[in-house]
């Protein structure tokens, strides 16, 4: 299907103004200072000229740096706007055009506008003078979509102008342009027509031609209302003159009397043509045959025209017409008086029409009216998502979503980009009563865990990839779908299954290029492989995940999940610089009220203040943690209790804490205890002097971790084993075999918190074992045990005995052997020893390279 829709020509078409119009000379030598305002703000009721004087005015001024938009009640919607507003000016942006619109396509988030506008007034700083209309204004009344054309005003660059034509105050606040001298108004009086100018009308444009005394009092009952004076004309049309001077116009704003009198005017052919087409946007030949049928178009066009009728043509070459506000008001309330089966009934047929004709937009609106809602829903799915389309989304009535799992699936989603966790709860509280039985809500069940903290995670079963595969659901639904069944997956510790709902969520998102898809599938993997210890896997897709957002900026929202994701790594790397930085910057973006953003910022956050030994502000985190909801049980909370246990040295005064974290884990089924969960009790339980029992639980972990390669918990493990052995002389073999292991796997993510967190233990063995430890290391292994030595500020004793550097200094300075033994006076044979042990000591079989391998290790400096 084709996303070029015909509707955006016609809006964006300037009206042409009717034949013979009057010259505004006054209005005119002030709408040449246009270009000293930001804002012209031209206000008036309906038919005061007000779309003319501009139009006119550009024609007589032939101004080629004019754009148009006409509005209604359907762009009053932040994406539908902006999408008719950047299609206007998509001309005037330059090299960045075609990057800004499909940046902009790909955005589903309000929260995102103000940096989208920000790129696209970047887009628009060159030095032509650019002027926008926007044409019936007052249709604009949505708060949020006020709120962001606010912020285009108020940041717009000097040379683009706005132009409203609106026929009340527009609610925006441009009290500062006007106190600047930068607003323009022109209101109801100004636009009124002098008695000369009106006479002039009536017989030049409207070609009316009566006697100058019946011209004048007609001229005086429109008190220069140019509406009112087309309207006049309109009704000429089989009446006396003495007929017309009694007409009385009533309220101008509404002018039923004046349409009435044209509408009975017409034949049955016309009246039921003006009817008919009153409710499509625009009209051509080619739609009124589809709709009405059996039509002659041309003639009826040109009979209207003849008789002044209210009709705008928009294009010319293409023969597009629209109906003037005036008109269509009162003609939509003429199709308003038929009965519902009959406006259904045309509804439907304009939307096969145009559906045809590949105007999805406008069939999707005239579905919606005729309230055929499932075909809105399909075709709405069926069709590239882009912003244009969530302008309709919401007008699908909640109670029919059920009857569609795709479109009520990606709706909830749709709500939860843009942080409307409310309508996330209403919709998913709907579906759950509605959609219980149905085959696909297996898969959409506790979808509820991403914006409350209810759902106990632990007690959640979840579908299986081939399982989700036959549902009979679009790829980006299922997609969806993966990964809200990955997160479950992860936070119950089944690491290698969530890894492959990941990836298969990563296929479907693919072939549909899902920006936002891709992002959240990327954000999960990495939270995995965090947990798992594969930092350096994860943080390769820190940098995919930062180029999707620097290449969409609509992504921005995310950004603060980005950032608090990256905290992670750096603080398990003890990167501390890196940690704070990512913390500024999610804080930035982050907002309290997003639940899910706020609660993992302020778990690095503690995190970080723990490892900082701010004690005190690490504690009142916590407290603040513990009153979430989801933290209700410490036992989610169990890698923060472990540095509040260890700061209090597992008494009191967090005595109660710990009992609660203790019952809370001995109630949990075994198969959903964590591996955090159960190395803090296992540390709790030693503490109690249960010595035998945390043993065994540390070894089931240890068993477990290294059967699925859980790098992080082996290494946690292994240096809480080391804790209760390193005391036991008779565990040195062990207790040097774990930690060899233990820095083994760590060595090459560069993972270092684990060994900060022991590192009084860290401190007992270095200075026990460090020689027996350090000969069996490789290369990469030693530089990774001195950044260990390094974070836990324990020195390192140095491999070689004060009397083996000596000689290995000889051997740097080129002795041979029998000169290092007169040097220092030691026999031949001793010196022969000595550099055995140096070559054993350093892992080397010649003098270069234990030169080489002492300068690398610090033993010697250049």
């Amino acid at each position: 299907m084709s996303d070029q829709w015909p509707l955006i020509s016609t809006r964006l078409k300037m009206p042409q103004p009717r034949k013979n119009y009057i010259l505004r000379n006054e209005l005119f030598l002030r709408l040449n200072q246009m270009g000293n305002y930001s804002v012209i703000l031209v206000k008036g009721g309906p038919g005061t000229g007000k779309t003319t004087l501009i139009t006119s005015f550009a024609k007589e001024k032939a101004m080629a740096n004019i754009r148009w938009i006409s509005l209604d009640e359907n762009c009053n919607h932040v994406f539908s706007f902006w999408n008719y507003f950047i299609e206007a000016i998509s001309g005037d942006l330059g090299a960045t055009k075609q990057d800004f619109l499909t940046l902009y396509d790909s955005n589903f988030q309000k929260s995102n506008f103000e940096r989208l506008l920000t790129l696209l007034i970047n887009g628009l700083d060159h030095q032509e003078e650019l002027f926008i209309v926007l044409d019936d204004f007052y249709y604009m009344t949505d708060r949020f979509l006020l709120d962001t054309i606010e912020f285009f005003v108020k940041n717009m660059p000097d040379h683009v102008h706005l132009i409203l034509l609106t026929r009340e105050e527009p609610p925006l606040y441009l009290a500062m342009l006007n106190m600047e001298g930068r607003l323009l108004v022109i209101d109801e009086n100004d636009l009124k027509l002098p008695p000369e100018q009106g006479i002039q009308f009536l017989k030049e444009t409207l070609k009316l031609n009566m006697e100058q005394e019946i011209l004048d009092d007609l001229n005086a009952i429109s008190e220069g209302w140019i509406g009112g004076l087309q309207l006049i004309a309109a009704a000429t049309g089989g009446k006396k003159q003495g007929d017309l001077i009694r007409i009385n116009l009533q309220n101008k704003l509404v002018a039923d009397y004046l349409t009435k009198e044209i509408y009975e005017a017409l034949n049955p052919e016309e009246k039921e043509f003006l009817v008919m087409t009153s409710m499509l946007s625009y009209f051509h030949q080619e739609i009124c045959i589809k709709v009405i049928e059996q039509i002659d178009f041309k003639k009826i066009i040109d009979s209207l025209f003849k008789k002044n009728i209210l009709l705008t043509c928009i294009d010319e070459e293409k023969g597009i017409y629209r109906y003037h506000t005036i008109l269509k008001e009162y003609l939509n309330e003429k199709f308003n008086e038929l009965n519902k089966e009959t406006r259904i009934h045309f509804h439907l047929k304009a939307a096969n029409s145009l559906k045809e004709l590949g105007d999805f937009n406008q069939c999707i609106d005239h579905l919606l009216y005729a309230e055929d809602y499932i075909a809105a829903m399909k075709l709405i799915l069926e069709l590239p998502q882009n912003t244009a389309l969530f302008s309709f989304m919401e007008r699908i009535p909640e109670e029919l979503l059920s009857k569609n799992p795709d479109f009520a699936f990606q709706r909830y989603f749709y709500h939860y980009v843009n942080m409307e966790f409310e309508k996330c709860r209403e919709i998913y509280q709907l579906l759950k009563a509605s959609m219980a039985e149905h085959s696909t809500y297996e898969a959409f069940k506790y979808a509820n865990f991403i914006v409350e903290d209810r759902v106990n995670y632990n007690e959640v079963d979840v579908m299986s990839i081939s399982e989700i595969d036959l549902l009979p659901l679009k790829e980006t639904t299922k997609a969806f779908l993966l990964i809200k069944n990955a997160t479950f997956l992860y936070v119950q510790n089944r690491y290698e299954k969530a890894l492959l709902y990941i990836d298969q969520a990563i296929n479907y998102s693919a072939s549909r290029s899902n920006s936002y898809i891709t992002f959240f599938s990327l954000s999960i993997k990495a939270q995995v492989l965090e947990d798992m210890g594969e930092l350096n896997k994860c943080a390769h897709l820190y940098k995919k995940m930062e180029r999707i957002l620097e290449s969409h900026e609509s992504l921005s929202m995310l950004k603060a999940s980005f950032y608090i994701g990256i905290t992670g790594v750096y603080l398990k790397q003890m990167d501390l610089i890196g940690a704070e930085s990512c913390l500024k910057q999610a804080a930035d973006y982050s907002t309290n009220s997003v639940l899910p953003v706020d609660r993992g910022y302020r778990y690095n956050l503690t995190e970080y203040k723990f490892i900082r030994e701010e004690s005190e502000d690490a504690m009142e985190l916590v407290n603040e943690l513990m009153n979430m909801e989801s933290y209700h049980s410490p036992v989610y909370l169990a890698p923060l209790l472990d540095y509040v246990f260890r700061l209090n040295k597992n008494k009191l005064p967090h005595e109660p804490l710990k009992e609660q974290f203790k019952l809370g884990y001995e109630r949990m089924k075994n198969p959903f205890r964590s591996l955090e969960n159960k190395l803090l009790y296992s540390k709790i339980i030693f503490h109690e002097g249960k010595g035998q029992a945390a043993m065994e639980l540390t070894d089931e972990i240890l068993t477990y971790s290294r059967k699925h390669k859980m790098k992080l918990m082996l290494i946690e493990a292994s240096l809480f084993k080391i804790q209760m052995m390193i005391h036991h002389p008779g565990k040195k073999r062990e207790v040097i075999n774990l930690f060899r292991e233990a820095v083994f796997y760590s060595h090459e993510d560069h993972i270092l918190l684990p060994y900060y967190k022991e590192r009084e233990v860290v401190a007992k063995l270095v200075r026990q074992y460090e020689q027996s430890i350090y000969s069996h290391l490789s290369t990469h292994e030693k530089t990774h045990y001195k950044a260990i030595s390094n974070v836990c500020k324990v020195q390192m004793q140095s491999i070689l005995s004060e009397r083996e550097i000596e000689v290995l200094r000889e051997i740097a300075e080129g002795s041979t052997n029998k000169e290092i033994a007169d040097h220092l006076c030691i026999s031949l044979a001793t010196v022969k020893s000595h550099i055995i042990n140096i070559y054993t000591k350093l892992r080397v079989n010649n003098r270069v390279a234990a030169i080489q391998a002492s300068k690398k290790m610090g033993i010697l400096h250049d």
